[in-house]
């Protein structure tokens, strides 16, 4: 086993492979969306078969290090799309369809299944930053309208028991335990730009505060700026990270040693409304 609460800067697939059997209680993540983002080392524009191989490979690892009542949490775009043109652009490749529309989250739910996983729920929450984009294709007719999707999921799964064989410490008020357990998050904007896709630090603090106890192995394969490591330091979680830009982990680090709390908390740790 790796020594926890730290960021270990290689591929996840490297990574993994050092972690024991069974050693995490939960897995929160977002991995590389695949749609052509200029990340600071990563190819973000691999032809979808060899990302769906890539996705196959490391949830296989994420399966074996889980244990048999973990969970895993991962964040993709439910529904992505783009003309021709524009996707052509984004990777780099070109394709024999005028408009092309793939469902990120529906195909690693697949890839999951087949491997073992469990499902459970899928959390659906808004991008704000897709929420006013306008595309309708052929405006008011049935020819070929486009339909924007701005939502993000949170793939909830579990590998082989739901129920945690043992219980302990959570941390998560009567309000929030309703909001969280209907499926429709709101997730808080990410105001700073730390790298190209840095998700809100309110997205892996709600995983956590709902799927696990203080104290538990919480693991990150794509750790990117650090926010899941943050969102553990602050809730009394262990975390464990890979990331494989030197750059991203250093401001993870820079991140994680900074003891301030995220805006949407009080000084007493309570979450604001």
């Amino acid at each position: 086993m790796l020594e926890i609460n730290r960021i270990y800067c290689m591929d996840c697939l490297d990574g993994l492979k050092k972690l024991d059997d069974k050693s995490i209680n939960l897995i929160v993540t977002s991995p590389p969306y695949n749609i052509g983002i200029d990340y600071d080392n990563w190819n973000d524009r691999m032809r979808w078969e060899d990302y769906w191989k890539f996705t196959e490979n490391w949830l296989k690892e994420c399966f074996r290090v889980l244990k048999d009542d973990g969970r895993i949490c991962v964040n993709h775009y439910l529904s992505f799309g783009c003309s021709k043109k524009k996707f052509e652009e984004r990777m780099e490749q070109e394709v024999d369809v005028e408009l092309v529309r793939i469902a990120p989250l529906f195909e690693i739910h697949h890839i999951a299944m087949n491997i073992g996983f469990k499902h459970h729920s899928v959390a659906i929450w808004m991008d704000r930053t897709l929420s006013k984009r306008t595309a309708w294709g052929s405006w008011l007719s049935a020819s070929s309208p486009y339909i924007n999707s701005p939502f993000e999921g949170i793939l909830i799964m579990y590998k082989k028991i739901w129920k945690r064989k043992n219980k302990g410490v959570t941390q998560i008020s009567k309000r929030d335990f309703v909001d969280l357990t209907r499926g429709i998050w709101k997730i808080g904007t990410q105001s700073k730009q730390l790298t190209k896709a840095n998700f809100p630090v309110d997205l892996p603090e709600k995983c956590i505060r709902l799927l696990s106890y203080e104290g538990d192995v919480i693991l990150d394969p794509f750790m990117g700026s650090g926010t899941t490591a943050v969102a553990c330091k602050q809730l009394g979680r262990n975390f464990i990270g890979f990331e494989i830009s030197k750059k991203y982990v250093d401001i993870a680090n820079k991140r994680l040693s900074q003891q301030t709390l995220p805006d949407f908390y009080d000084k007493n740790n309570n979450q604001k409304t």
